[in-house]
């Protein structure tokens, strides 16, 4: 008779480590918050004995989850086989190019059923064990807007997510953001301006006249348009939509960004000369999200060293720029 389906037995890969995080492993599409809360409510038993989430567990123990436990309307999140494309990997990170458009997690209301974090869940299904655990279980370090393509880091166990996230907190992250903005930006600079919501919800945030979070942006152009300029973005803090703020701030908005003063969609028929729209067909915009593009992360190593990944343009941004660069030259003259 095999083993049941619910019933895990610790090997020696597993010995020492603690119960909730043992769990992440056997079951990673039930969230950590909801795996401990069966512990303490005696759903999940070693050694057929109630126990504690940070119990440290030892081989051959027997870790049951109960029979019954789907009645507590547990959610068990879905893999979805999204085209996962993975810039970086070791025993420790993963870097993965985020898509514009999806979510890193969960939306609040459902409006977005389909988000990175089922991805990652696939992947990580895609390396479970004889013993039915998978070999890690990715944990995002940041997030970035859902209109927001680019970089995205996860740690794969946890060790390393409490060395990099007190990385973040310690601003020791150096993160390189490239945007499309509205107008012609000219020298570098540096942003200081503390930020704050706008609204109660947090769905928008602004500058602050009085208090609000400290943040920091340094910035320089990388190419001039005419009306338009690709600009390299480092934040040194991370608060909410803190690019999109702080560049509108100065006049330079990024140029699809209707939130703070960008456009809702950019079309080939504002950029080319002489544009003739196909008849009976409409325009489809060369861009209707954000135009901004988490270009590159650098960060000491966990074992040591460091590690840089950079995430190429999507095909999107691509075909924006080399439509900029052929319709939109800055012209000769202004090019200094």
């Amino acid at each position: 008779m095999g083993v049941p389906a619910e019933t895990r037995i610790v090997g020696d890969d597993h010995h020492g480590m603690q119960l909730d995080e043992y769990l992440s492993l056997c079951w990673p599409e039930i969230a950590k918050g909801t795996l401990r809360r069966l512990v303490r409510e005696a759903i999940v038993t070693v050694d057929g004995q109630p126990a504690r989430p940070e119990q440290r567990l030892h081989r051959d123990q027997i870790v049951l989850l109960e029979e019954d436990w789907e009645e507590l309307s547990v959610k068990r999140h879905k893999a979805a086989k999204i085209a996962l494309e993975v810039l970086y990997q070791d025993e420790h990170l993963l870097a993965v190019q985020k898509p514009a458009g999806l979510p890193v997690e969960p939306s609040r209301w459902g409006e977005h059923p389909i988000h990175l974090g089922q991805a990652l869940l696939a992947w990580a299904e895609g390396q479970r064990r004889e013993d039915g655990t998978v070999a890690q279980r990715p944990r995002a370090l940041h997030r970035l807007d859902l209109g927001t393509s680019g970089v995205l880091l996860y740690a794969l166990d946890l060790e390393a997510e409490r060395f990099y996230r007190q990385l973040f907190a310690d601003q020791k992250v150096e993160k390189v953001y490239h945007a499309l903005v509205i107008g012609e930006v000219r020298q570098e600079g540096s942003i200081d301006a503390p930020i704050e919501p706008a609204k109660a919800d947090g769905s928008r945030m602004k500058v602050a006249t009085k208090g609000g979070k400290s943040a920091q942006t340094d910035y320089r152009p990388l190419q001039r348009f005419r009306g338009y300029t690709l600009v390299e973005a480092r934040p040194r803090t991370g608060r909410t939509h803190q690019i999109r703020v702080h560049l509108a701030s100065i006049g330079h908005p990024l140029a699809v960004d209707p939130l703070y003063g960008g456009r809702e969609r950019m079309l080939l028929s504002e950029l080319k000369p002489g544009y003739r729209q196909k008849t009976g067909r409409p325009e489809r915009p060369l861009i209707d999200r954000l135009t901004l593009h988490a270009a590159a992360v650098r960060l000491p190593a966990f074992q040591g060293g460091e590690i840089a990944v950079e995430a190429p343009y999507p095909k999107d941004l691509r075909i924006l720029l080399s439509k900029m660069e052929k319709f939109r030259r800055a012209h000769p003259s202004r090019a200094d």
